[in-house]
């Protein structure tokens, strides 16, 4: 974990109280999927990642395309650049990492549209903000994007719940990677606690 602490965005200040009831709303519909799969026995398979990868960077993008992969998308903060931003070297490295394979490229990001425009649009990267990930629809929408169908899309994120959880019932394949750096925001952190006690409970049952 590259050891790097961004200041607090001021994309968060500033939208607060307006973020607080969108993540209710994410975190209200991420319950009720995660209790439905964990009644009806389906939890661990769609917590499971596909594959996964020290970092984003390591990812053998030429090796996707071999296996029929047309396109890659990222969560953007602590998968593709550290949380809050800017865009950075080891973001662009990977990006390019990426078209070099013969992929595109695009993000799915629970941020405001507002702060992840600023971030992307001149890095030539297209974007679904704010996302409502572990909803279905974004990584759908992502696929419209890119003229790719879900099975031909891989999604790269950090977190098991919006990202693995809500790609893979979207049809798309995930790699999972640990946090990029070591400062997140609350909610991330609040994630995965609920991940480890979900995983914990699977378990038990299996």
């Amino acid at each position: 974990m590259t050891a790097l602490r961004s200041q607090a965005p001021a994309h968060r200040s500033r939208d607060a109280a307006r973020w607080v009831v969108w993540g209710t709303k994410v975190v209200l519909r991420g319950a009720r999927d995660l209790f439905s799969l964990l009644a009806g026995g389906g939890l661990g398979d769609a917590l499971e990642p596909w594959k996964r990868a020290a970092s984003a960077l390591d990812i053998a993008y030429a090796d996707l395309a071999a296996e029929g992969v047309r396109a890659v998308m990222f969560d953007l903060e602590n998968t593709l650049i550290p949380p809050g931003g800017p865009f950075n070297a080891e973001g662009r490295q990977i990006v390019a990492k990426v078209r070099d394979a013969g992929l595109s490229v695009a993000v799915i990001s629970n941020a405001s549209a507002s702060w992840v425009g600023s971030e992307l649009t001149h890095e030539g990267i297209p974007y679904v903000a704010p996302a409502g990930k572990p909803g279905r629809d974004a990584f759908v929408k992502g696929c419209e994007l890119l003229g790719v169908a879900p099975d031909e899309a891989v999604y790269v994120g950090d977190q098991m719940i919006t990202d693995v959880l809500g790609a893979q019932r979207a049809g798309l394949r995930t790699i999972l990677v640990p946090p990029r750096y070591d400062f997140e925001g609350g909610s991330a952190k609040f994630q995965r606690s609920v991940s480890r006690l979900l995983l914990r409970l699977y378990r038990k049952e299996s």
